[in-house]
């Protein structure tokens, strides 16, 4: 697997240069850090480029070992990416799945980089098209872009630029194995979801929402928590919404609206149960570590990794994080990727999901 980093405008664009032209190379896959202008001059040079181009811009990106909130990490394929738009993610009543070819798989690709803006309304809906397109004939991996400032802005690149509201999927033909894995436990609940809006969770159990949160967290902490400092808190304690055969999806609640309700990154949906989690940083670790295990099948060579992590475990794990990366990392295999602001996956038992907090681990053979 090709891959570079650069850390600079002109290094950035000399880099996708070098990169594509290199013998073999088809496509470029890139990841890239939040700067000042950098839409002013990465929007044309995508543009202008020869070759397939993918990726997105997110809070941090992953390479050599090293989680870096600066510059670019850059992957030249070898499988040419078959990359599709899905625009207007926050429209209401969008057929998603009319921007989709049907026949993907037929004509031999097997997996789907996918990323999404992370302050669309409707991730879920879109994520759902993918999966009634496509079932378990793709392995998905990738995320949700943006920066953390909570506010949309373009996020996303293909060969049209760099655009925002949007997912977008590049399908190649390389097959890739799956670890998915978060490591957090439950300290209260099942609460029925009884009053839900999109992301924003509005009632538990019939009361409001941030009330029950605050009753949970508070006892467990001793700390008063309060809409002002939510996310400070709340970082460690996020929703588990329970299902039957598989982990627990994990929602992120990150503000407190009024009314007492939470926004969260993903969709919790009417009548499901969900639990409150917390988690210690060795249980965070140990999760991570078994989802690259289970990534990197036995006699399965892996020539590279892909890492795609949540920023919240950053935020949440701090000086410990490398300690994450490291649990990860394979000696003499290549690992790069990014911190996400939530996660897209298959999980190996046939599921396609958006979480949140989770470590998602992609193993490849030859890229």
């Amino acid at each position: 697997m090709y891959h570079a980093y650069a850390d600079t405008p002109e290094s950035i664009r000399s880099t996708v240069r070098d990169m594509a032209s290199r013998d073999g190379v088809v496509g470029v896959f890139l990841c890239v850090t939040p700067a000042d202008g950098i839409v002013d001059w990465l929007d044309p040079f995508l543009r202008r480029l020869d070759v397939t181009v993918f990726g997105a811009l997110f809070p941090e990106v992953i390479y050599d070992g090293e989680n870096r909130s600066h510059g670019a990490v850059v992957c030249g394929l070898l499988s040419e990416p078959h990359v599709t738009t899905i625009p207007e993610l926050s429209a209401p009543d969008r057929d998603y799945a009319a921007h989709l070819d049907a026949e993907l798989p037929l004509e031999g690709y097997e997996t789907a980089f996918v990323f999404a803006d992370a302050y669309s309304a409707n991730i879920q809906q879109c994520i759902e098209s993918l999966f009634r397109t496509y079932g378990v004939e793709l392995n998905y991996i990738g995320g949700g872009a943006g920066a953390l400032e909570m506010e949309q802005r373009p996020c996303l690149f293909t060969n049209e630029g760099v655009i925002e509201d949007s997912a977008v999927l590049a399908a190649i033909e390389a097959p890739m194995t799956l670890g998915v894995k978060h490591g957090w436990r439950e300290i209260a609940g099942p609460f029925r979801v009884t009053d839900t809006d999109g992301t924003t969770l509005w009632g538990l159990d019939g009361r409001p929402a941030f009330s029950v949160y605050r009753s949970v967290v508070e006892g467990h902490t001793e700390t008063e928590l309060t809409a002002a400092d939510f996310f400070e808190t709340a970082k460690a304690y996020p929703f588990g919404v329970a299902r039957l055969d598989g982990e627990q999806i994990v929602r992120d609640p990150f503000e407190v609206t009024e009314g007492d309700g939470l926004n969260c990154f993903g969709n919790i949906p009417e009548g499901e149960f969900v639990h409150i989690l917390e988690g210690e940083p060795e249980s965070l670790i140990n999760a991570a570590r078994d989802a690259g295990r289970e990534a990197r099948e036995p006699d399965t060579p892996a020539e590279g990794l892909f890492f795609f992590d949540c920023i919240s475990r950053v935020l949440y794990l701090e000086d410990q994080f490398e300690r994450e990366l490291s649990a990860v990392e394979v000696d003499d295999t290549s690992m790069v990727g990014a911190l996400t602001i939530g996660e897209i996956a298959n999980d190996g038992y046939g599921h396609l999901d958006y979480y949140n907090k989770t470590a998602v681990i992609g193993a490849v053979e030859d890229i």
